[in-house]
């Protein structure tokens, strides 16, 4: 009700909104039991 410009807020949660709604169609990943990555790490950096 505050912001600055309201209509660009206005469509910043609705930007949200339709982002949470897409990660919630696209569906979860199946629970484990121990962690596994989703993302490859071939390729990736490894700092240790």
């Amino acid at each position: 009700a505050k912001a600055a410009y309201p209509v660009g807020m206005a469509r910043a949660f609705g930007k949200a909104v339709d982002a949470g709604r897409e990660a919630f169609s696209s569906g979860m990943l199946e629970p484990r039991d121990v962690a596994v990555p989703s993302t490859p790490m071939v390729g990736r950096a490894v700092f240790s």
